[in-house]
């Protein structure tokens, strides 16, 4: 039991290395059978499709005492996604693979989630969570440079982007997992005291508190617009005429300054007050998000990626304390779980409209749209804010 952030720790940070690395491949696979920008976005659509509809499920499994099984399944599951989509030879089978890809995803991140406050003690939240987006930051920065490198050391010139030996890869490195997931303690639901007081609350008494619908929206929106990156910076880099591991280490940049600013959050509370840290995460992107179409040069891009990074890497652990604070305890999960519900109606949507509107106006027009999105969210959670008190 005293080794469990641990073992979360490394189950984290090589799945989150694949989730994120694939989000790409994926993105050049499409591309690669040859599939436009609205093929792009229906594809990307899926990954968050079957998690749309099972993720309060997932998170009320997690509450009731299942969390270890719910995260070694979605090991397997993730494992076994990745198989599908490497040995893809349409689209079709490209989105069955992404599909179930999601699916694994869910599984692994709500139950993640649902350990940290079942097994912590409430002022231990804050820290823990951004210990835990720590390593997924991590992991996703160094899965870039292992899908980057495998890719481009198997592509052949002139027959375009070769991406089944780095989902291979991934496969293995999460194949890497599974020891710590299933090394993981079998926390029932009346384990730690804690996470068993109060009474279970449904999805539309959490959704009345107030609070719940600007938590769940910022996340959301943040979420989303880090998929969104992920999915069409590979599109406007080949338009740019950047290289695949150029567009890797632009992404492995991003990725880079959320770990920064995630390891240094607990500093950052101790002198910025949690209300603006909050709003930072989606006010402070928004403008960098909607010029990346104008950065021609990757310096310039890479600047902007930076800022984007930092302030989505602070929003993430900060909307899992505030939602899980809004709840009763014998809830937690579930709510983590409705605001990752949440982030995959905007990843089904966000994609498919993003889709629509690069094969109208180009793929630069998505990126102003999403710097929009964040730059609205950002007053939702003004609003929900503003009447704490500073700390």
């Amino acid at each position: 039991m005293k080794h469990w952030y641990s073992h979360l720790w490394v189950v984290t940070a090589l799945t989150q290395a694949a989730f994120n690395a694939a989000r790409m491949l994926v993105s050049y696979r499409a591309l690669g059978l040859g599939g436009d920008g609205v093929a792009l976005g229906i594809i990307t659509a899926l990954f968050s499709l079957l998690p749309l509809v099972v993720a309060v499920h997932v998170g009320r499994a997690v509450d009731n005492g299942h969390p270890a099984g719910m995260l070694r399944s979605g090991v397997l599951l993730t494992v076994g996604a990745l198989l599908v989509i490497a040995l893809s030879g349409d689209l079709v089978w490209l989105g069955v693979g992404n599909a179930l890809f999601g699916f694994g995803q869910i599984l692994v991140v709500v139950a993640s989630q649902g350990f940290v406050p079942m097994l912590s003690k409430p002022e231990e939240l804050d820290r823990k969570f951004a210990g835990w987006t720590l390593a997924v930051s991590i992991g996703q920065t160094a899965g870039l440079p292992v899908a980057g490198i495998v890719s481009s050391a198997s592509s052949t010139s002139g027959e375009g982007v070769s991406t089944t030996a780095a989902v291979l890869a991934l496969a293995a490195l999460v194949a890497l997992a599974l020891p710590s997931a299933f090394l993981m303690p079998a926390v029932g639901a009346t384990t730690g005291g804690a996470a068993s007081e109060g009474t279970a609350q449904s999805v539309g008494t959490m959704l009345g508190i107030p609070g719940m619908r600007p938590a769940v929206f910022s996340s959301l929106v943040v979420l989303t617009s880090i998929d969104v990156l992920s999915a069409f910076l590979p599109v406007l880099g080949e338009e740019y005429g950047f290289s695949v591991l150029l567009v890797t280490v632009l992404l492995m940049i991003r990725t880079g300054s959320s770990v920064v600013s995630r390891a240094f959050l607990p500093t950052l509370l101790r002198v910025v007050s949690r209300r603006w840290l909050l709003l930072s995460a989606t006010l402070c992107s928004a403008l960098p998000m909607a010029l990346l179409p104008l950065a021609h040069q990757p310096v310039l891009m890479a600047v902007l990626l930076v800022i984007v990074g930092f302030f989505w890497g602070i929003g993430q652990p900060l909307t899992m304390t505030w939602v899980v604070t809004l709840v009763s305890q014998r809830s937690r999960a579930s709510a983590l779980s409705l605001r990752l519900t949440g982030n995959r109606l905007g990843q089904v949507l966000v994609p498919l409209g993003a889709g629509a509107i690069a094969g109208v106006t180009g793929v630069g027009s998505v990126f102003v749209v999403t710097g929009a999105l964040l730059w609205a969210s950002s007053g939702f959670t003004w609003r929900a804010v503003r009447g704490q008190r500073e700390r």
